[in-house]
């Protein structure tokens, strides 16, 4: 436990020697990377603990997890994104995770004088995360989170590291309720250049009363800093091996206003996990399509 302390301490101080400018395409790290299928705050689809390290925890039976993540948005000029990553839980409880998550907008022409291209402009992001977790107490988890990301619009690059924090309450006595919070892309005393976001979850089992046989509703919550503000329900419903999955959300952007539907199912065999999800376009952009595989080995 100490040298989990010792851990969180450092990777909360990483940040104060970060560069103070901010960091290009932070916008394209709103896009449901990894989570279109599960709320941010509770996602453990690639099993990466991307959004919350608190997720990233293995279960005592596992030793180790893969996932991989593809996700890509279904316009001439849309967002796509891929996420890798890998989590090994030591003999002490603690879940080591590392990861690598990439997105970028295509089809960005460049023009001088007349509409004829010449080329066409980067914009995209790269993020690499070292992430820790374990649980702490019965029905307690936590996690920390180191990253490094550099992003490119143009011409211009640079580059920054940032810290995360994440608990997870779960397994409560009152119908099996989890309630989770988190951070993502923490600097700390630089909140105004790289705009940090808090995102939480909470949900319920309202049916069923095993893992493979259940129903839970809930509600979730993504506040980024002078950005968007998106919140919802969300449904989910597992029988034996496939789950269904369905949210409804409300993003805020300033005066402007807009409400999607993310759907998706996931198929359980064996070790694997596959899931398939789709997020409904709004004001006339295609829909996004996101593919998860995750394995376990025990």
């Amino acid at each position: 436990m100490r040298r989990v302390l010792l851990g969180c301490l450092s990777v909360l101080l990483l940040p104060l020697a970060a560069d103070g400018q901010s960091v290009p395409a932070r916008d394209l790290l709103e896009f449901p990377l990894g989570a279109i299928l599960e709320p941010p705050a509770l996602a453990a689809e690639a099993g990466s603990g991307l959004w919350n390290p608190a997720m990233t925890i293995l279960e005592p039976t596992a030793r180790m997890r893969f996932g991989v993540t593809s996700l890509a948005a279904g316009s001439a000029q849309g967002v796509d994104g891929q996420l890798l990553a890998a989590a090994w839980r030591r003999a002490s409880g603690t879940t080591v995770a590392v990861s690598l998550a990439r997105a970028a907008i295509g089809g960005l022409v460049r023009t001088e004088s007349d509409p004829q291209s010449i080329g066409t402009i980067p914009y995209a992001t790269t993020m690499a995360s070292l992430t820790l977790g374990r649980e702490l107490l019965p029905h307690l988890s936590a996690g920390v989170a180191a990253r490094w990301r550099v992003g490119q619009a143009d011409q211009v690059s640079r580059q920054a590291v940032a810290a995360d924090v994440g608990v997870v309450l779960h397994d409560l006595p009152l119908a099996n309720a989890r309630v989770a919070v988190s951070s993502f892309l923490w600097r700390p005393g630089r909140e105004i250049e790289d705009r940090p976001a808090v995102l939480a979850a909470a949900d319920i089992r309202v049916a069923g009363s095993t893992l493979e046989r259940q129903t839970r509703l809930g509600y979730t919550l993504h506040g980024v800093n002078r950005g968007a503000r998106e919140q919802g329900v969300f449904l989910a419903g597992r029988l034996d091996r496939l789950e269904l999955r369905a949210a409804y959300l409300a993003a805020d952007a300033g005066a402007r206003s807009v409400s999607r539907l993310r759907t998706g199912l996931t198929l359980f065999y064996n070790r694997f996990a596959v899931g398939i999800g789709r997020e409904e376009g709004v004001s006339g952009l295609g829909p996004v399509y996101q593919f998860t595989l995750r394995s376990v080995i025990q």
